[in-house]
């Protein structure tokens, strides 16, 4: 497989990549379980409503069993009550995590490569920032880089490097032993650095 080399200078190249990365057959729903899995995962589960049992209200019963031509009612903290207890409410102990195994993980990153492989390209310019923002910014104008979600693949997380792209809000970073299959598929534009690309390719090719 050949990926595009490209630099600052408008000059492009291909070079020569291990096929460990990419699949013939991208396997689409190992890919769509993954993503859930890492969507799952992400949910915080915070979210908590009060059961009538928890509401705090009178307990004195409403109005008289009979005579009022209305149904019976003995609590105002039913749920068909406005200021009552909330039915089938989410609560706080849901547990949304959900697992996947190893290989199984690094089957759907190749399958997300795979698919992604027309937005990748490679450049190590990135790996010489030096803190300014500004600097990072045109280093993406001259290479053609201007999509809207720029995930940037590096071998390791220089705080220089971090800097410079921090406060760029369609730029992500992420190295390349933590990297996954949802932030590669959400991509617009991928930046893999040499490094970052050798780590892959150990990464991945130790569980084929």
């Amino acid at each position: 497989m050949q990926l595009t080399q490209v630099s600052t200078t408008g000059k492009s190249s291909k070079i020569t990549v291990s096929d460990v990365l990419f699949e013939a057959k991208p396997n689409h729903k190992l890919l769509a379980q993954a993503i859930r899995v890492y969507l799952s995962n992400a949910r915080q589960g915070t979210s908590d409503t009060k059961t009538r049992a928890e509401v705090s209200r009178t307990t004195k019963k409403w109005f008289k069993q009979k005579g009022t031509g209305n149904a019976r009612h003995g609590s105002r903290k039913a749920p068909i009550f406005v200021g009552g207890g909330v039915a089938h409410g989410p609560k706080s102990n849901q547990n949304w995590s959900l697992s996947m195994n190893t290989k199984a993980k690094q089957k759907a990153l190749v399958t997300a490569l795979t698919l992604q492989v027309e937005k990748i390209v490679i450049n190590d310019e990135v790996l010489g920032l030096e803190g300014k923002t500004a600097v990072a910014a045109q280093l993406l104008a001259d290479i053609k880089v201007t999509e809207q979600r720029i995930l940037i693949i590096v071998d390791q997380a220089d705080p220089k490097v971090l800097r410079s792209l921090r406060n760029l809000p369609t730029v992500i970073v992420q190295r390349a032993n933590r990297i996954t299959a949802l932030e590669i598929a959400q991509a617009q534009r991928i930046i893999l650095t040499t490094d970052a690309l050798k780590v892959l390719e150990t990464r991945i090719g130790g569980t084929k």
